[in-house]
């Protein structure tokens, strides 16, 4: 009996807690104004099938069209996992208030999100033929 109330009584503290930390961070539209934001590295996890994956970014310059690079880590190749795969880009450009990058089938569209002096980019993928999400914290 002890038990259950004890986790009837943690799991909502974890939920509220990740909660109130997810609210403190809102989504800012990008636009030309703030694209030096968006210049540095950028570190988190792509997830695909359910896997998470360590994921880099790098964007070079601040004004459009943006450059740079994806750095994937731990890439299938011939039915094992492994390696990097490095995917630069010439050609972001700013769509419905986020960061677009296209380059031949690859396709990533981030949203930018602010909060407590933190910044992260965050949303859908599709590259070397597998969809997913993503989420980086700047460095």
């Amino acid at each position: 009996m002890k038990k259950i109330v004890f986790f009837g009584v943690l799991i909502p503290i974890f939920i509220l807690i990740g909660w109130v930390s997810y609210a403190a961070m809102t989504k800012e539209p990008i636009s030309e104004s703030n694209l030096s934001d968006l210049k540095g590295k950028w570190e988190g996890w792509r997830t695909v099938n359910n896997r998470n994956f360590r994921t880099e970014l790098e964007i070079d310059n601040e004004s459009l069209p943006l450059k740079g690079k994806f750095l994937f880590h731990e890439i299938q190749r011939k039915d094992k996992m492994g390696g990097t795969h490095t995917l630069e880009f010439k050609q972001g450009i700013i769509k419905d208030n986020n960061l677009y990058l296209k380059r031949g089938q690859d396709e990533f569209d981030l949203s930018l999100h602010k909060g407590d002096g933190k910044m992260k980019l965050e949303g859908d993928f599709y590259s070397m033929g597998h969809r997913g999400t993503i989420s980086l914290n700047k460095k």
